[in-house]
């Protein structure tokens, strides 16, 4: 089953830039040749990380979006905790937070169509209350 995921990993910070780019590509390789589609890669480059790991207080961040079969998504994982300037990686499966999304859209359009037919105070009237509230407020100020 094909499904959006999110791989980010963050790279030692003393590799090369030629490491960095066999690595990204090491990634990319087996989606493509399973017929995956890669969305964006988004090299954040060196940044300062939030605590030390192992001993390194900076790393290369890499972030890649793709469509791929889930079965292959294992594979990277195994590829991205032997390769040795992997510090940490994540990937996430944006599938779930689609749907989440989508479902809340759902009732809040539900919601919309529910106040559209309930019939509430139009503008007018809450014009007019506005100001009543604006001279009882300029009333009690006077005395």
């Amino acid at each position: 089953m094909v499904c959006q995921y999110e791989i980010g990993f963050v790279i030692s910070p003393d590799a090369s830039e030629e490491e960095v780019h066999k690595i990204i590509g090491s990634i990319t390789g087996p989606i493509t040749k399973a017929d995956g589609k890669i969305d964006k890669i988004d090299e954040w480059g060196r940044r300062k990380l939030a605590f030390p790991v192992e001993k390194n207080t900076e790393g290369y961040y890499v972030f890649i979006q793709t469509e791929v079969d889930g079965g292959i998504v294992s594979g990277l994982e195994r590829r991205l905790r032997q390769t040795e300037r992997v510090m940490r990686f994540l990937v996430l499966r944006l599938d779930d937070k689609l749907k989440k999304t989508h479902k809340l859209t759902k009732r809040w359009s539900k919601l919309d169509q529910i106040r559209k037919r309930v019939p509430g105070p139009s503008e007018e009237e809450e014009e007019s209350e506005d100001e009543e509230l604006t001279n009882g407020e300029e009333k009690n100020h006077a005395e």
